[in-house]
């Protein structure tokens, strides 16, 4: 089972509200009815205090999470733009330069799409890639420009191949590093203590009780499943396209759209 993915997010959405109605029956067998309605305004003052600290944590953590998502559509659209100017300015190089660098442009965009991105769900890196982008630094040494039209270009494509090492460099560190630890264990800990304050209410309805402590749990688990989703950009059901790259891909075949490209 993918643990990003949508069984997970039913898993968590469920086993949240289980988890709070447990919550619920325990407080009720451990305190009395009578000291429950004594302690509602303590309670109260409390619960308002708790709630409010966890619902801004967790809204942060929500944000944070999208953020991530989207900085790393961007990393990689920077990255694939940065592979295409590569190839597409090498064409006022002369030969070996040229041949060089676009054989490395097309050897490293496929190996990105075929090799890597399946790699990085499980937060791994493809040897043959980082090689060829290796190759690609490097396919310039030595090289003197000197008409004058190679003294425009040879600036324009080192400042590509220094931004497509940075964006590298970026879409495999968010791949690697997710949601930390320590913050999953906060959030799921607040959750249970916010959900265990519906129990320590003493309602005349327990009925009434139990569907508002399930919508409470419902709605916690919900942004929990979000901070699943998109906190890590590269692993489950929602992730980030490699179709930049397929895009290149096509253009360096002559293709321009990139229609029919696996994304």
């Amino acid at each position: 089972m993918d643990v990003h993915g949508y069984r997970s997010g039913l898993f968590i959405i469920v086993g949240g509200v289980v988890a709070s109605l447990f919550l619920v029956a325990v407080a009720r067998k451990l305190y009395t009815k009578k000291k429950l309605l004594e302690s509602h305004d303590l309670t109260g003052n409390l619960l308002s205090v708790v709630g409010t600290l966890y619902a801004v944590l967790l809204g942060l953590v929500v944000v944070d999470a999208l953020a991530r998502f989207e900085q790393a559509v961007d990393v990689v659209q920077q990255e694939s733009n940065s592979l295409a100017d590569i190839f597409l300015l090498a064409d006022r190089l002369p030969d070996p330069q040229r041949t060089s660098l676009r054989e490395c442009c097309k050897t490293y965009a496929r190996q990105v799409v075929d090799e890597e991105w399946p790699l990085m769900r499980r937060g791994l890196a493809s040897d043959a890639a980082r090689r060829t982008a290796f190759e690609l630094s490097r396919a310039l040494d030595g090289f003197e420009p000197a008409a004058e039209s190679h003294k425009a270009v040879f600036p324009m494509i080192l400042e590509q191949v220094r931004q497509l090492w940075d964006c590298r460099r970026e879409r495999l560190g968010t791949a690697r590093h997710g949601i930390p630890v320590v913050e999953w264990v906060v959030l799921v800990v607040g959750g249970g203590i916010t959900s265990l304050f519906g129990g320590l209410f003493c309602a005349r309805s327990v009925s009434l009780q139990r569907l508002l402590t399930v919508l409470t749990a419902m709605l916690i688990g919900l942004n929990l499943y979000l901070v699943s989703l998109f906190g890590y950009p590269f692993a489950g059901e929602v992730t980030v396209s490699s179709s930049p790259f397929a895009t290149d891909i096509a253009i360096f075949e002559g293709r321009g759209d990139g229609a029919g490209l696996p994304e």
